[in-house]
């Protein structure tokens, strides 16, 4: 018995590795921006910690300061930075071996400002926080303090000119600004308080 074979004519014209193809890029079309969000986040959540370091070396800094400066008395403060109504020129506190500035109002009190100040200065007061950093690392927190014009007072408001006839009290004040950096020298967060002492 003779057998024959017949030859079938190819079907197949690679429509499975078109469609294959279609769905590769509809994937790589949704992973991609997936992706990039995911990396994205990642770098927010990056941020965030680092600025919540930053914040809490600084309210460390800040915590310093008040233990430090309600030890004290109007006296002792005074005699660290006296009261001045005129500003120097320049701004430069004749002592540099402590951490109490002079005539804190003769200065601008915003970010160009305190980006620009020298936080390695002799002025400043630094305290090491060890192994406070995520790796391990020691943190340097700083603080100065700065005095402020004194203000009086007449029963209890403003003395803006005149005499007083009731109770007179002078009240001196002092701004504090604390400074922390996190990991990233790029996350800065600066704090400040005012604290006041009554004469």
């Amino acid at each position: 018995m003779n057998k024959s074979r017949v030859a079938l004519k190819s079907t197949q014209r690679g429509a499975t590795l078109v469609i294959a193809l279609l769905l590769m890029v509809m994937i790589a079309l949704y992973g991609i921006p997936a992706a990039m969000n995911s990396i994205q986040n990642e770098r927010m959540t990056g941020n965030t910690r680092q600025r919540d370091l930053a914040f809490q070396f600084a309210e460390h800094a800040l915590n310093g300061a008040d233990t430090w400066i309600v030890s004290k008395t109007a006296a002792y403060m005074e005699k660290l930075a006296p009261a001045s109504t005129t500003c120097p020129s320049g701004n430069a506190d004749p002592k540099t071996d402590d951490w109490v500035l002079i005539d804190g109002q003769c200065h601008s009190n915003n970010v160009a400002y305190w980006q620009a100040f020298n936080w390695e200065g002799t002025n400043v007061r630094t305290a090491t926080m060890i192994g406070a950093l995520p790796n391990g690392g020691d943190a340097v927190t700083r603080y100065i303090v700065e005095r402020m014009p004194d203000v009086t007072y007449c029963d209890g408001k403003v003395l803006t000119g005149g005499t007083c006839t009731g109770v007179t009290a002078i009240k001196h004040y002092y701004r504090i600004t604390a400074r922390g950096v996190g990991q990233d020298s790029n996350a800065v967060v600066i704090l400040q308080t005012m604290y006041e002492f009554t004469k």
